[in-house]
């Protein structure tokens, strides 16, 4: 098996090239730089050299960024797997509007594919009126670059209203507050957002699904939930980086009510987990149909059991269990 993966900002790439390489793939690197990727590959133009260096290739990961979705046609053109690991919404939209020939696969970022584990496993586990919403906490610790561009990416999310998937009724991102019992132990109130995902799990699970967010401190919280008002604030950029320390938090729960099902995840930083999701799912989508996938929907938690800076535990009736 070849996989081409196109290489970009961050070190997830390189992260992913070299699991794949240790599971006994060939991974080869391409971008730009001909002195720093075995593969000199421009996604800019009619792309023509991807077509020839993806048809050496079984599947095509793409971290470069570019939001193209020639990128995607150009690897299934040339018979190889796509998997795209970019969280732009109207870039997402428009790969779901390919009729692929081969399997394409989305929805790469780390805490949303662990936020859909987590509630699928909820409410695996949950017994309770299905009508009881599974609500998902997230903390995102800023210190680490791929959990500030998960902040970065909500930016959008500013002065905008979404539809509660459990009561029908708009609410404005950044307001709404639910308490959660942390992993850490802490309790936080965190804010309810219009996360990548809870519309699509709320359809899977037959019950419905929302998401609250914070950030690690309480200082940067205030400040998100204090500027969901102000105009412009949806123009901020994804790169303004708000200070914090890394760690993340991830708790699903079968509704606030006190010995709810709840599972939770944990980590100080994002990238050495994401390589290892993203390198399951590079393997398995040569196998898959012809068509689009969800990078979440080929793993279960066992996946992610004793993987090392993963914390993963689930509790019932008050008796945590790890």
């Amino acid at each position: 098996m070849r996989a081409l993966i196109l290489d970009g900002p961050g070190d997830l790439g390189r992260a992913t090239a070299a699991e794949l390489g240790a599971a006994g793939v060939e991974a080869v690197l391409a971008g730009r730089d001909p002195g720093r990727y075995e593969q000199m590959l421009d996604l800019r133009g009619d792309l023509s050299d991807l077509y020839r260096a993806a048809a050496q290739a079984t599947v095509v990961v793409n971290f470069s960024g570019v939001p193209d979705v020639r990128l995607a046609e150009r690897a299934g053109a040339a018979n190889a797997a796509f998997v795209e690991t970019g969280s732009d919404a109207g870039y997402l939209s428009e790969l779901a509007g390919l009729h692929p020939r081969t399997p394409v696969l989305t929805g790469g970022r780390l805490l949303p594919v662990l936020a859909g584990m987590l509630a699928r496993d909820v409410a695996a586990h949950d017994s309770a009126d299905p009508a009881v919403p599974v609500e998902i906490g997230i903390v995102l610790g800023a210190g680490d670059p791929e959990s500030a561009a998960d902040l970065g990416a909500t930016y959008a999310l500013f002065g905008r209203s979404f539809t509660d998937p459990a009561t029908g009724e708009a609410v404005l991102n950044f307001s709404g507050r639910r308490e959660f019992t942390l992993p850490d132990g802490r309790r936080r109130h965190l804010a309810q957002v219009d996360w990548p995902d809870q519309q699509v799990l709320t359809a899977a699970l037959g019950r419905p699904v929302r998401t609250y967010l914070a950030t690690g401190d309480r200082f940067s919280t205030t400040l998100l939930r204090g500027v969901k008002r102000v105009p412009g604030a949806a123009r901020l950029p994804s790169a303004l980086h708000l200070p914090g320390r890394p760690g993340w938090q991830v708790v699903a729960q079968a509704g606030p009510a006190p010995g709810a099902v709840r599972s939770w995840a944990a980590g100080r930083y994002q990238t050495p987990c994401a390589a290892h999701i993203l390198t399951i799912a590079t393997r398995r989508a040569p196998t898959l149909e012809p068509g689009l996938h969800r990078v979440g929907d080929l793993l279960t938690l066992s996946d992610l059991s004793g993987l090392e800076g993963l914390a993963l535990g689930r509790s019932a009736l008050g008796v945590p269990q790890s």
